[in-house]
């Protein structure tokens, strides 16, 4: 995507979606909401991606009381800043709003909490004019100006959060201040609120998709010191160094993440059983329109077998369809929207039935992870010399995504789709649809390995019949390359704590886009992000590519160099695109180097759902970022 600097700066915000749109109908859509999500494909999180019951269901247009009925996996907590995974994010995303959004999950950001935006002519100063009159939940007043401001600087300085670095330094910016050990200092976050509904935040430097990451749900607004965990926040005018006390706050995190999360959603927290359901209930006075459906139900089901069965008995208005279940010959295509998105229906299932069918290319990357602590270099170009990723994602993926070469996708690297195939056949260097065996065998040899002195290494993933079966094909070849790999599986939330403290070796994740941009797939790539020995663990991908007291190799001190670079030229102008693009690819051939991050596929998003169900399809953010709030369920068949 190319920025123009000739864009009146009123109306530039609107054109970085603008820009994005162009994109998904170039073909370039995406998928989901935040950061690590599951492996395992078409669980979507909440029993399958994307659906509209305009193209085969006979659901109807009118809303009624039903409660929305879907699969969830592992949730981990409904605080806004402290999930990482897409599980708890498509919770939040019912629960909560942000200043903009990703309507349906298409990556055209527009307004919502925001009523109007502007910016300055540096690209750094921008003012904001909230909508008046909307309500929290319960009996918690009006969303205002100060309380974004709070929920800002929770995002920045709670030890609950989990993306500090979304607002500070590798990414939006807000200028700050930092101590001595270049930790952020509480209260100093540029931001002012300057009546009521108004406010002012200053960028450090200028962050091209700024509203694009403030549709992110980090970033949702609460009410002003519900939770304990910070002490003070920005007060006085954006050149002030004042702050503002907190007192005695409502209630405390644990009771807020778990029992009692308030927000200005469509949807009011009902609750939530660790391990066995969520649910939520149609906020009736939400300001965004009238609510079509009486809430939603989770039922938490780790395991894609079993999501699949209970789908299959009519639990689920969604069906979960793991790709052990999956039939390709049971697609029935009858058309392509204009936004590329192709629609039909999928069956007869197991149960008999044909469902309604909707498949989206979207915005992701899927990923062997190396731990570089815990897995020698030679090792990991090994595994990457046997891996085909075109012989995974037609043989066990059944060909449900496209191979992978990049961590940035094919619908936002520089150049394009065709930029991204025509760099990897050419400089890809394990092996461009074709495994290399004899290469991963001379790589093990010259590290001092053989037949008697085989290299140990564990390859964990989630819960997944799929990754496991693609860990088999792989350890078989593995076993001639004097590596000697045992599979394991973990559930999803424990996999992600050890790979955040370091204990992990080789293991299977993924990343959906939070933008539509590469620096937030690279970001999280950034060498001394990955160590998983600073307090909380790894704030970026679990990778240790720091070299800890060893010292950077020369591949980490290129990625880290070309984020700098991505950094320095932040500014929506064709020369500072220029720089960044050029920058990506040299993260990108960075990782290739010293191979600590392995690609491996970019999931296609389908969606199939009974007819009973009426709903939007979702869009270039993927089935994670849709609100539920226009689904309408007629009458079930059971």
């Amino acid at each position: 995507m190319t920025d123009n600097n000739s864009v009146p700066r009123r109306r530039f915000l609107q054109a970085t979606g603008g820009a994005a749109t162009a994109a998904a109908l170039a073909g370039c859509l995406g998928g989901g909401d935040s950061t690590e999500t599951e492996p395992e494909t078409t669980t979507g999180g909440d029993g399958g991606d994307g659906g509209d019951g305009e193209d085969g269901g006979d659901g109807g247009s009118e809303g009624n009381d039903r409660t929305l009925q879907l699969i969830n996996s592992t949730i981990t907590t409904i605080d806004p800043i402290k999930a990482t995974d897409t599980a708890s994010g498509i919770i939040i995303q019912q629960v909560f709003d942000a200043l903009m959004n990703y309507p349906n999950g298409e990556v055209a950001v527009e307004n919502l909490l925001a009523e109007e935006v502007s910016v300055s002519d540096d690209f750094k100063t921008y003012t904001f004019k909230l909508k008046e009159g909307v309500e929290y939940h319960g009996d918690n007043g009006e969303v205002t100006a100060e309380d974004v401001v709070y929920s800002f600087e929770r995002l920045a300085a709670s030890s609950n959060s989990r993306r500090t670095y979304f607002i500070l330094a590798y990414a939006l910016n807000i200028a700050h201040e930092t101590d001595s050990e270049d930790a952020y200092v509480p209260g100093s976050l540029q931001m002012a609120a300057t009546g009521d509904y108004e406010f002012q935040m200053r960028l450090a430097k200028p962050f091209a998709p700024a509203l694009e990451m403030l549709a992110y749900t980090s970033f949702s607004v609460i009410p002003k010191n519900i939770v304990g965990d910070i002490d003070v926040v920005p007060s006085g005018g954006l050149d002030s160094d004042e702050t503002e006390e907190l007192g005695e706050p409502m209630m405390e995190h644990k009771e807020f993440a778990t029992n009692n999360p308030i927000g200005a959603g469509p949807y009011e927290f009902d609750h939530w059983e660790t391990s066995q359901e969520a649910e939520v209930v149609r906020n009736d006075n939400y300001h965004g329109g009238e609510v079509l459906n009486g809430g939603v139900y989770w039922k938490v089901i780790p395991k894609a077998e079993t999501a699949y069965q209970y789908s299959q008995n009519k639990n689920s208005d969604l069906i979960s369809m793991p790709t052990s279940k999956y039939d390709p010959g049971k697609v029935q295509v009858e058309g392509t929207d204009d936004l590329g998105r192709r629609y039909g229906s999928y069956g007869p299932m197991d149960n008999g039935v044909t469902a309604n069918y909707l498949e989206v290319a979207t915005i992701n990357s899927f990923y062997i992870g190396f731990n570089c602590e815990n897995v020698e270099k030679p090792v990991r170009q090994a595994i990457a010399y046997a891996m085909n990723q075109q012989e995974g994602v037609e043989q066990v993926f059944k060909g449900r995504g496209a191979p992978a070469y990049h961590l940035t996708p094919p619908n936002i690297y520089p150049g394009g789709a065709n930029e991204y195939t025509s760099h990897a056949e050419n400089n890809y260097p394990y092996g461009y649809n074709t495994t290399q065996l004899n290469k991963a065998k001379n790589v093990m040899e010259e590290a001092g390995y053989g037949p008697d002195n085989k290299y140990e290494v564990t390859f964990t993933t989630y819960q997944s019949p799929t990754w496991q079966g693609l860990g088999k094909i792989l350890r078989d070849k593995l076993a001639s390359a004097h590596v000697n790999m045992q599979l394991e599986e973990a559930p999803f939330s424990t996999l992600l704590q050890r790979g955040r403290n370091g204990n992990l070796e080789a293991y299977s994740l993924g990343w959906i886009m939070d933008w539509p941009r590469p620096n937030n797939f690279l970001g999280q790539a950034v060498p001394e992000l990955t160590n998983t020995d600073q307090e909380g663990g790894a704030q970026g991908f679990y990778l240790d590519w720091d070299g800890d007291d060893g010292g950077m190799s020369d591949a980490a001190q290129q990625a880290q160099s070309a984020w700098e670079t991505i950094q320095n030229n932040p500014e929506p102008t064709d020369s500072a695109q220029s720089a960044r693009d050029e920058a990506y690819v040299q993260m990108e051939e960075a990782m290739w180097e010293d191979m600590v991050l392995l690609p491996m596929y970019h999931r296609t998003d389908e969606r199939m759902w009974y007819n009973w169900v009426d709903a939007p399809r979702f869009g270039g953010g993927g089935g994670s970022r849709q609100k539920r709030w226009k689904f309408v369920i007629s009458q079930r068949d059971k």
